[in-house]
């Protein structure tokens, strides 16, 4: 193995970036026109080889292909979900909701009938009482 040494800093010369340099000169690098996107692109047509282009372009198709149709599919499946419950979901609700009304009317109707009854059942008339629990209005004799 080699040995390491360090070199003191007065050791270290100095070089120029030129002789480093793969241009002959860099002026002509930047003074060229900036390329596009679109140019950078085309330019990748002659670093990648035809049959591996061939290959990425029929597996991209391929993907937005299946894509497309699952797309289409979940759009149609939604469409179709969502118009059944709006045409057989919704008035049934509808429905349900208003014999919920009936019922709770009804029980209503039934329960003031029923105290009605006990108010006439538990406080028999006698006959200087008037029939619904005594209650004689002013201005009013019991007969």
């Amino acid at each position: 193995m080699g040995k390491i040494e360090e070199l003191p800093i007065d050791h270290v010369e100095e070089v120029s970036d030129s002789e480093y340099s793969d241009f002959e000169s860099d002026s002509e690098y930047e003074e060229g026109t900036e390329e596009s996107l679109l140019e950078r692109i085309q330019a990748l047509k002659e670093v990648i080889p035809e049959k591996q282009r061939k290959a990425v372009s029929s597996f991209a198709s391929t993907v937005y292909s299946a894509g497309w149709k699952i797309t289409t599919f979940f759009g149609q499946s939604a469409w179709v979900l969502t118009t059944s419950a709006l045409l057989i979901v919704l008035p049934l609700a509808l429905e349900i909701e208003k014999e919920q009304a009936l019922l709770q009317f009804e029980n209503e109707a039934r329960m003031q009938q029923q105290s009605q009854q006990q108010i006439l059942s538990g406080g028999q008339a006698s006959p200087g009482q008037m029939p619904y629990g005594g209650l004689v209005p002013p201005g009013f004799q019991p007969k």
